[in-house]
């Protein structure tokens, strides 16, 4: 470990490339726990001894990506936590890929897949007499976001998330975000799925659906946009996103 000029401490390539590796047992517990809800969805389409080897070939799959993942800042990053479960996806669409699945039909899966994840995740959020609505509304979370944007304007990790803070003060929206760069979609271009980001970007919707607040979205990185152009609107709703073909960000896909 080293520290440069301007005081920042510069960790070794070693320690960056191990951060995930460190806490693979971990995270694919993690990633087992929400195979539950890709199970569900394989059994209406395989008998249960052909899903279960399904489900085996994912977690491969998850032990293959999991070394190809950058790092961003590790669990200093907020964001890091879409990484990893990105990788989760992205290993479930290699499996449904090599089945035959279409790629509309990879969509819908995976669309399916983030309805259920965030509404189990909000039903263990009620269960404390919580919901992601309070959380993303709070003055410190705002502010720590404001923070958190201009921090990622210095762009000290590649592949990382690069966002500016939008204030929703006389707009129709509580507060919002432009994303310039997105580490998901970076880690989908490595893999050679970002065809598929459209897709996994929807799962914004599902959540916002889950946790009781509105969000929209007129263009996406993933969809060939400058920018995503993320609106969050406190007490609003938001429609389901599939079929996505309505959308503005689908209307605006560059092709």
């Amino acid at each position: 470990m080293r520290i440069n000029h301007k005081c920042e401490i510069i960790l070794p390539d070693k320690i960056k490339a191990d951060f995930y590796i460190r806490r693979k047992s971990k995270l694919l517990a993690l990633f087992k726990e929400d195979l539950e809800i890709a199970k569900q969805l394989l059994l209406e389409r395989f008998d249960a001894e052909k899903v279960e080897k399904l489900l085996g070939d994912a977690i491969k799959e998850y032990e293959n990506i999991l070394p190809e993942v950058q790092y961003v800042g590790g669990n200093k990053n907020p964001f890091t936590q879409y990484l990893t479960g990105a990788v989760g996806v992205f290993s479930i669409i290699r499996v449904l890929e090599k089945e035959g699945f279409s790629y509309r039909e990879i969509g819908e899966f995976t669309f399916r897949y983030h309805e259920i994840l965030n509404e189990k995740r909000e039903e263990n959020l009620n269960k404390l007499g919580q919901s992601h609505s309070d959380q993303i509304f709070t003055p410190n979370y705002i502010q720590f976001m404001k923070d958190f944007a201009s921090k990622s304007q210095e762009k000290v990790y590649p592949g990382d998330w690069i966002l500016e803070f939008i204030d929703g003060e006389g707009q129709p929206f509580t507060y919002g975000f432009n994303f310039t760069q997105c580490g998901s979609n970076e880690l989908a271009k490595k893999l050679g799925m970002q065809k598929y980001m459209g897709f996994i970007c929807l799962g914004d919707f599902a959540e916002a659906t889950a946790g009781g607040f509105g969000f929209t979205r007129t263009q996406t990185l993933a969809n060939g946009a400058p920018i995503c152009d993320h609106r969050y609107i406190q007490g609003g709703s938001t429609l389901r996103a599939w079929p996505p073909d309505d959308l503005e960000e689908f209307k605006n896909k560059s092709q």
